[in-house]
């Protein structure tokens, strides 16, 4: 056997016990799932208006005038019934009425109407109308 016979055969049984060691191809490597994807996150804290919930008309009950004041800013027109008040606010989709009474020492928010020029409106309605007047 010559130089060139003995390189060949020599190459051949490398290349023949590579092959017997499995090198999986590249798909089989793969998992079935893929890792989570990464959330971009920031230091920023959450907004204000997507933290805090929904003032409801119900949630005015009990508060003073100078609380609905800075709740849902100043009225339109307040005016003296007896020792009652009745405060009246006002935007382009609605009203609301409220109806201030004693309690103890200060007058506090008994009875809350809203209000569209087609009439009073209830529930979800008359939180949507708030809404629109609700500071943040």
């Amino acid at each position: 056997m010559n130089l060139r016979g003995a390189f060949t055969l020599a190459a051949l049984l490398t290349l023949s016990a590579c092959a017997g060691a499995s090198v999986p191809a590249p798909a089989e490597r793969q998992t079935a799932t893929p890792p989570p994807a990464r959330v971009a996150t920031t230091n920023r804290p959450p907004s204000p208006a997507s933290t805090a919930p929904k003032l409801r008309i119900s949630d005015l009950i009990g508060r003073t005038a100078a609380q609905l004041d800075a709740q849902i800013g100043a009225p339109d027109l307040v005016r003296s019934e007896g020792e009652g008040e009745l405060r009246i606010y006002r935007n382009a989709a609605c009203i609301l009425h409220v109806f201030a009474y004693p309690r103890g020492d200060v007058r506090q928010a008994t009875h809350i109407e809203a209000r569209t020029p087609e009439g009073q409106i209830v529930g979800a309605e008359a939180d949507d109308c708030l809404s629109r007047f609700a500071r943040s």
